[in-house]
């Protein structure tokens, strides 16, 4: 029992070493530049908009004071929480375990796997929303594992209830993750008791109570931005052909390989169906994002293989069922720490034109901007990450027939996100600005054409003159402030 747990700091050892220098993409950096602008006195929905529920930014609140407080990087701070979060779900899910009086050996086992997947299967997906959500919510579905068993998780399970609330009010699509498990186990027991277990009661708790903050706290962000993040952004998705086949192919190994394991095949009322629901949870979130993003793939790859893993019950297994198994692990880390690159090497041109530059992006991608502007030590003044909403309003227009209202209130949200570029020059004084041709990085686009537009932001942007075209970025630099 001891030696699971030094196995443990070996592999967050492990993982902690790996991510360091890694750790930073788009999104994270976005989001931590946006928690560390509300430390320095920006409001949430005032003079600073972001797509995601008000939690996204503060869940990295903790890593931006700290960074302040201890002199740390704060993506190293974020990786030392997640680790510390890892942790915790473990112990929780030990606690229930040894409640409900599971055996050391598979105590062991679920020690031992999960820390794998929570530390070192996320790779490039390490420490996003998705990543940490997904560790907490993992505590609830053990805990339903056990409950589908007949035993008892013990107290710890409004604990991992309480997680679990955390982990949906971050990512509302993975309440999907926990709530299929324990509609299954509602139907397995023909009783309704599973859907108001301590555990559950707690998550409802805390989702209820945290969109009661956000109505209270953040009401220009629930009434005025997030209607035209859905009139927009949500509804900018891939098609189900898409979407679909890694999931299908994800989910079908996942039960090839329990038939393999578990000794008596599997069915309906085996110890791993909970896990197994988990893992369908985690696609159907995939498929409603809609977006076909990597990091959204987590939940699914997540409990998909644990699914197998928590249950190998046979002493020997096939040589041919290892290897697949190890492939398979193998395909799907791969999968996950797949990124591509969107934009060429920007830092050294820009480094070339101002030391730690005020920077701003024109452009409906995040990763225009972020983590660049970290990557050379500037400052973002952009009220926003990207002009995402226009570039979900001009799609809007361009692949359907809008009545006469409907485009009126396009346009409208169009020229909202005009007035926050132009606000963000005027206050921001940026001494770069990086202009993106493209729109959803594949249909050309002049961004610079719908800046310039608006008669004051033309006149803003005269101030700057292009200096560089850069693949299908162009660089204008301020004269008066570029360091030659």
């Amino acid at each position: 029992m001891n030696q699971r747990w030094i196995i443990v700091a070996a592999i967050l050892l492990t993982a902690l070493l790996v991510q360091i220098p890694s750790v930073l993409n788009p999104d994270l950096s976005c989001l931590l530049s946006e928690a560390e602008e509300i430390l320095d006195g920006r409001k949430l929905g005032v003079d600073l908009f972001e797509l995601n529920p008000p939690l996204s930014i503060y869940l990295y609140m903790p890593a931006a004071l700290l960074a302040r407080l201890t002199g740390i990087a704060p993506e190293i701070i974020v990786i030392i929480l997640v680790m510390i979060e890892i942790i915790g779900s473990l112990f929780m899910i030990d606690r229930a375990a040894a409640a409900a009086k599971l055996g050391a050996g598979e105590r062991c086992l679920s020690t031992c796997v999960l820390a794998f997947l929570f530390a070192v299967l996320p790779s490039a997906v390490f420490g996003q929303r998705e990543h940490i959500a997904v560790i907490a919510l993992t505590p609830f579905v053990a805990i339903t594992a056990i409950r589908w068993r007949s035993l008892s998780p013990g107290a710890v399970a409004i604990l991992a209830g309480l997680s679990a609330g955390l982990a949906i009010s971050i990512k509302p699509q993975l309440a999907l993750v926990v709530g299929l498990p324990i509609i299954l186990a509602a139907i397995h027991q023909r009783s309704l008791r599973p859907l108001f277990t301590p555990e559950a009661c707690a998550a409802a708790a805390i989702v209820i109570g945290y969109g009661a903050l956000v109505v209270i706290i953040f009401p220009g962000w629930l009434f005025t931005y997030a209607p035209m993040v859905a009139a927009t952004y949500l509804p900018m998705r891939k098609n189900l052909a898409g979407l679909l086949p890694f999931p299908i192919v994800v989910i079908i190994a996942s039960i090839a390989f329990l038939r393999q394991v578990s000794p008596q095949g599997l069915k309906m009322g085996d110890d791993a169906t909970p896990w197994l629901a988990a893992a369908i949870g985690g696609a159907a979130s995939f498929v409603l994002q809609g977006k076909g993003w990597t990091y959204t793939l987590y939940a699914l790859c997540m409990f998909a293989i644990a699914a197998p893993l928590l249950h190998v019950r046979t002493k020997t297994l096939p040589v041919s069922v290892r290897i697949g198994g190890f492939v398979g692990v193998v395909l799907i880390g791969f999968c996950l720490s797949l990124s591509l690159r969107e934009f060429p090497s920007l830092e050294q041109r820009i480094q070339a034109l101002a030391k730690h530059p005020r920077l701003l992006a024109i452009t409906d991608h995040v990763a225009l901007g972020h983590p660049l502007v970290r990557q050379i030590d500037g400052t973002w003044v952009g009220s926003s990450c990207a002009q995402a909403l226009t570039a979900g309003a001009i799609l809007a227009q361009n692949s359907s027939q809008p009545t006469q209202e409907e485009r009126a209130k396009l346009d409208g949200i169009i020229n909202f996100e005009r007035r926050q570029l132009l606000a963000d020059l005027r206050n921001g004084r940026p001494d770069v600005i990086l202009v993106d041709t493209l729109l959803q990085s594949s249909v050309p686009f002049d961004w610079l054409a719908w800046a310039s537009s608006d008669p004051e932001l033309q006149m803003e942007l005269r101030r700057y003159r292009e200096v560089e075209d850069v693949g299908r970025v162009r660089i204008f630099a301020d004269p008066s402030r570029s360091e030659r």
